[in-house]
């Protein structure tokens, strides 16, 4: 199908049911963001490093042929406030934002370029976050990035049409297993400089696609088969033996709706996970992020058959099973972005509201 793209001992098991249930209590609530009131803005990715320290990060897309311009925002602990990103080009993206400390951490998206005498270019942009303001830094190649796993100041990791290294001097390309057709890389998640996932989605053969997934442990990348039948769009980690891809299951015919896709990593093989199944034309999951064993958040949007057509889907899985907390309606909310980060109370999910208003909601 085509591609969907808005283009994770007894008292040991005691205590992780407790922290669950305590993870999943209260309720998603909208947090006041800055809105710069044109005609469309979406955040595409939200990073809670601290709960005094998260960026989310996506692109406002002004009236008629005025050019894409990126826009960041910070939560401090008290408020998200807007801060500027330098403009590139003729029109610049935001897609992946991923910190590592208060003074480090990157964006990343694409830049379009009109060179003379050539048609327009679109490259990849990384900018840098160094505890002043961003600073675009070269990357190399063509294409875009899409996501990014800031691990520390000498070492990031970017994807997008092709996998780049930050060493802590410059971007480089890296070169990956191939899983045996076209395709491109949807999102990467890094545990630790020796454990770094990045998953996608190729075409084995004419008309189909299929998820794939390769694995960083230190010294090289190997490729990981994931099972049949699903697209996923973002992984995370909590450990060498617990992560988790999401996206969607292929419907079996083209009668059947299009369902979300749970992915786990046992440590040796990934495998499917049943959730609830999604009533009406289904949905699909574009992001998850791991706190810990039992306390995983995936968003993404549920198709409606009729208006407004989407509603936010949030899932929750607590160590048992997956389950479908609700998220506010007002406004029509898409959900793009996810982070529940280790050591952090918050859960924050990003996107936009209809006509383009930005979009934060908060779990606390």
């Amino acid at each position: 199908m085509a591609k969907v793209f808005e283009l994770p001992a007894f008292g040991a098991v005691v205590a992780l049911a407790a922290g669950s249930a305590l993870a999943a209590a209260g309720t998603w609530s909208p947090v006041p963001v800055p809105n710069a009131g044109v005609r469309f803005t979406s955040l595409q990715a939200v990073d809670g490093r601290t709960d005094t320290d998260a960026w989310a990060v996506g692109y406002v897309q002004p009236p008629t042929a005025a050019p894409t311009y990126p826009i960041s925002l910070h939560w401090n602990g008290t408020a998200w406030t807007d801060v500027p990103v330098p403009p590139q080009g003729i029109g610049t993206t935001l897609w992946g934002v991923s910190g590592s400390a208060a003074g480090d951490a990157w964006a990343v998206g694409s830049v379009s370029t009109h060179p003379p005498g050539y048609h327009i270019v679109v490259s990849p942009i990384a900018m840098h976050w160094t505890g002043g303001a961003w600073n675009p830094v070269s990357v190399p190649g063509s294409g875009t990035l899409v996501g990014v796993a800031d691990v520390g100041p000498a070492d990031a990791w970017a994807v997008g049409d092709t996998v780049k290294h930050w060493d802590g001097t410059a971007w480089a390309g890296v070169s990956t297993p191939n899983p045996g057709g076209a395709g491109s890389f949807t999102a990467v998640a890094a545990r630790s400089a020796d454990d770094v996932w990045a998953v996608g989605n190729y075409s084995p053969r004419r008309h189909v696609t299929a998820a794939f997934a390769i694995h960083f442990d230190g010294t090289a990348w190997s490729l990981v088969p994931m099972p049949a039948g699903l697209q996923v769009w973002s992984v995370t980690s909590v450990s060498p033996a617990d992560a988790w891809a999401v996206g969607q299951l292929d419907p079996a015919t083209v009668q059947d709706t299009v369902q979300p896709a749970m992915v786990h990593w046992n440590g040796t093989a990934w495998s499917v996970v049943a959730g609830p199944p999604i009533p009406g034309n289904g949905g699909y999951l574009r992001a998850v992020s791991a706190r810990a064993t039992g306390d995983v958040w995936a968003v993404g949007p549920q198709l409606l058959a009729d208006t407004p057509y989407v509603a936010p889907l949030t899932e929750h899985w607590d160590g048992r099973q997956w389950t479908r907390p609700d998220a506010p309606a007002t406004g029509v909310p898409s959900l793009w972005a996810v982070s529940a980060r280790p050591g952090t109370t918050h859960t924050w999910a990003a996107g936009n509201q209809t006509g383009g208003v930005p979009l934060i909601l908060e779990r606390h």
